[in-house]
């Protein structure tokens, strides 16, 4: 695989009220789900950004085989994590001929969903592919090669979706209905708690 992941973990998680990467999703923390899930579809590097509760997710992640990076600014926005990973998955891999953007809290999202995704885009390299669920586009998206200096430029409160927006015609959707739920208060987690309980992963730790 030549294709990198920056996964998103760096944020207060202040709509949840506390730290909603840790919680427990059929058994594992959330952001080691979503890491493990990456590492079974083959990604590397896996780089996960971290900022608030930086400490407990860390923890949560011991025993992977993932990159680290923390974003000391992470409370500027989503933007700033997202350029922060992106560079530490360059200086870890500067060959990259893409990048797929994944975020810690949409815990539906299988292997297979991104298996889908690498093979679709393999097809098109040179476009960028994001998930489509409730009827708009967003992630996990995978950018090309061309695109990863851009996403190394990022900041402020907008990620990734800034991007999609500058290079509309450009963009590419895979459907994946999984990633629709995102896990942003208690009331989404009583949600998946009630509709969306999936065998776990293999822990891979």
């Amino acid at each position: 695989m030549d294709t990198g992941v920056v996964l998103l973990a760096a944020g207060n998680a202040s709509r949840f009220g506390s730290a909603k990467q840790v919680l427990s999703i059929d058994g594992l923390p959330m952001v080691r789900r979503a890491a493990v899930t990456a590492l079974a579809a083959g990604l590397a590097p896996v780089v996960v950004v971290v900022g608030a509760h930086a400490q407990q997710v860390l923890e949560s992640l011991s025993g992977l085989d993932i990159h680290l990076v923390h974003n000391p600014d992470w409370s500027g926005g989503m933007g700033g994590s997202l350029a922060c990973g992106v560079r530490a998955a360059l200086k870890h891999s500067p060959s990259l001929r893409a990048v797929m953007v994944l975020l810690a809290d949409q815990p539906a999202i299988q292997a297979a969903d991104l298996h889908t995704m690498l093979e679709q885009q393999a097809h098109r390299p040179d476009r960028i592919l994001a998930a489509y669920y409730d009827g708009h586009t967003g992630p996990p998206c995978i950018f090309p090669a061309g695109m990863i200096e851009e996403l190394g430029a990022l900041s402020g409160s907008e990620g990734a979706r800034q991007v999609l927006k500058r290079h509309a015609d450009a963009v590419d959707t895979c459907a994946m209905p999984s990633a629709a739920l995102d896990i942003d208060t208690p009331a989404d987690h009583a949600v998946w708690l009630a509709n969306h309980r999936t065998s776990e992963p293999g822990d891979g730790g």
